[in-house]
């Protein structure tokens, strides 16, 4: 009788540390919880791809416009104010613009141009160095 009083204090204890959370994996839990709040749903990052794209084509074409009036073109005025303007606007939204303004009909054609801007850029950077 004494050994089942002694066995059932152990599982009594037992089950009571298990119910209690370890700090240590509760720490880990937070943290990749944390994570994961932080990482940004696919949606948004296409949605950002597309303004990006957007962004950039606009910039351009505004730089060539400013070149060709002997004007000075300010890319990081353009891009500041690109962003607050259109940071809220719907992905269907800025997909309509694709096509209305460069011709993009669709989502694989907004990502070639962007693998196009990517590949110029590296281009230039490698051109500069």
């Amino acid at each position: 009788m004494k050994r089942n009083q002694q066995q059932t204090k152990v599982l009594e204890k037992a089950m009571e540390y298990q119910s209690k959370e370890n700090p240590i994996k509760r720490k880990r839990n937070q943290q990749e919880t944390k994570a994961l709040e932080k990482v940004m749903g696919y949606q948004d990052k296409v949605r950002l791809m597309v303004l990006e794209v957007l962004r950039e084509e606009t910039g351009r074409e505004l730089a060539a416009k400013a070149r060709f009036n002997e004007e000075e073109f300010d890319w990081n005025e353009h891009n500041t104010e690109f962003r607050q303007d259109y940071a809220d606007t719907p992905i269907n939204e800025l997909l309509a613009y694709a096509k209305r303004f460069y011709g993009l009909k669709d989502l694989d054609a907004v990502r070639e141009r962007r693998k196009a801007h990517k590949q110029q850029r590296a281009a230039r950077f490698a051109e500069a160095s």
